[in-house]
């Protein structure tokens, strides 16, 4: 530090001048502003070696970027979805497992019987124009043996072709299209061919045991008889194709 008096140089840590004895002045310091100031610049004997040397200063550290998007990410794939609970069979009120998959009801015994009356009435009417044709081509109408076993064949005849004209024609018959009913299957679709013909014969078997396939219907848990079981179809009521209705 340089004496301002005699203009002599003395060491930093001298408070008086080695060669004039006078007190030395206060180091020239800098201001000092923030938390990391630069050092004071001091006076220095141009003389005297100097070691210089750099105090490192902290680097600030980088801004956290958000990762919510990744976390959220990662969270999402980590979620065990419930696998869907398997349908389970259509059950009766007595808990026991349903044939009938589908939701369609079975039509009534009521609505059977009358569409089978309708159907014996249109046997009945073929049967009556086959005796008066047979009449009036001069047959003889009598009550013997062989008349009668003449017009029991017919009859059935004549009841056996009008049944299998509906099967092959693939639709229902006449007194089943007055009551507004439909065939089935159990699965709630119409029934094919293969289907069709399987319940013709199995209506045929339950008109050989004297009803008793159609009887069963009143005791079947879901009103069926021996054929619906046979065949896997069922007569049901026939809904609108359509949720408009025509005012009357």
């Amino acid at each position: 530090m340089q004496c301002s008096f005699c203009q002599a140089w003395n060491p930093v840590d001298e408070h008086r001048c080695g060669k004039c004895g006078r007190r030395l002045p206060a180091p020239n310091l800098t201001p000092v502003s923030g938390a990391l100031a630069e050092a004071p610049a001091l006076q220095q004997d141009p003389g005297a070696k100097i070691i210089p040397f750099l105090v490192p200063r902290p680097s600030p550290k980088p801004p956290m970027r958000a990762q919510t998007g990744v976390a959220r990410m990662d969270s999402q794939k980590s979620l065990d979805f419930l696998p869907p609970a398997p349908q389970s069979a259509r059950r009766l009120k007595t808990k026991v497992e349903a044939v009938v998959y589908c939701d369609s009801p079975v039509a009534t015994p009521m609505h059977r019987a009358m569409a089978s009356a309708l159907d014996l009435s249109m046997i009945a009417i073929a049967f009556g124009i086959f005796v008066v044709t047979f009449h009036l081509t001069g047959g003889r109408i009598s009550f013997d043996r062989t008349t009668l076993l003449l017009f029991g064949a017919a009859l059935l005849a004549i009841s056996l072709f009008y049944g299998f004209v509906w099967v092959l024609a693939n639709a229902e018959t006449a007194g089943m299209r007055w009551m507004h009913l439909r065939f089935i299957n159990f699965d709630g679709f119409r029934p094919n061919a293969s289907q069709r013909m399987l319940r013709f014969l199995g209506a045929c078997l339950s008109f050989c045991t004297i009803g008793l396939g159609l009887l069963w219907s009143l005791v079947d848990e879901e009103s069926l008889t021996w054929h619906d079981h046979m065949s896997k179809t069922f007569p049901t009521i026939r809904r609108p194709e359509t949720n408009f209705y025509r005012c009357p």
